[in-house]
């Protein structure tokens, strides 16, 4: 009888601790997934901003392998071939040059200094490029996962935003500029080439 008791006493104990330990672990789950959900939540707040910065993030990119392929040994070449020849021109005090002469040489003087400023620019602006894929990337992890106050989402958002369009701009309006120097430093070069060797030879243009 005492066996039997006992033994009835043990499965009850086992029987209720079972049950206790099975709620527990079903309280612990619904505890995890409520966490999670909450988590998934918050963080998908800003989920459209972030978005947005990493798509504004890989036209930085795009931008900055554009001003990478641009043959800036070249550019830095014709400036330099456009200097000497000015150069050229002074030191044979041709003040008194045709008009037609003077004006090639004045564009061409004009090629040099769109040159240098682009090549100047050019420095400049790929620094910033870099900097601002580094702050659109660091912004775009915190709102994923809710790190910043939500009053300050919004002027970090438009202040990056905003630095990362215009440096886009920027870029796209030196590049086009340039891209139109070219023509025309191909076009007016052998004219002052001509007219250099002109000089040279002690003739008058």
């Amino acid at each position: 009888m005492k066996n039997y008791l006992l033994t009835n006493y043990l499965f009850m104990s086992y029987s209720f601790s079972k049950t206790k330990l099975a709620q527990t672990a079903i309280l612990i789950m619904l505890a995890g997934f409520m966490t999670i959900s909450n988590t998934s939540c918050t963080s998908n707040k800003y989920a459209k901003q972030a978005t947005a910065l990493d798509s504004l993030n890989r036209l930085l990119h795009k931008a900055d392998s554009t001003l990478a392929l641009i043959d800036t040994a070249k550019i830095k070449k014709y400036s330099d071939h456009v200097m000497t020849s000015v150069e050229l021109i002074k030191m044979a005090h041709k003040d008194s040059m045709s008009a037609g002469a003077a004006t090639i040489f004045r564009n061409y003087n004009a090629l040099r200094w769109e040159f240098e400023t682009f090549l100047g620019k050019r420095i400049v602006i790929k620094t910033e490029i870099h900097k601002s894929m580094d702050q659109l990337d660091h912004l775009s992890h915190d709102l994923r996962n809710n790190l910043i106050k939500s009053d300050s989402v919004a002027g970090f958002y438009n202040a990056e935003t905003k630095r990362a369009n215009l440096l886009l701009e920027g870029e796209k309006m030196s590049v086009d500029r340039l891209n139109n120097q070219l023509p025309l430093y191909n076009l007016i070069a052998p004219q002052a080439d001509s007219l250099i060797s002109l000089v040279k030879n002690h003739k008058d243009i």
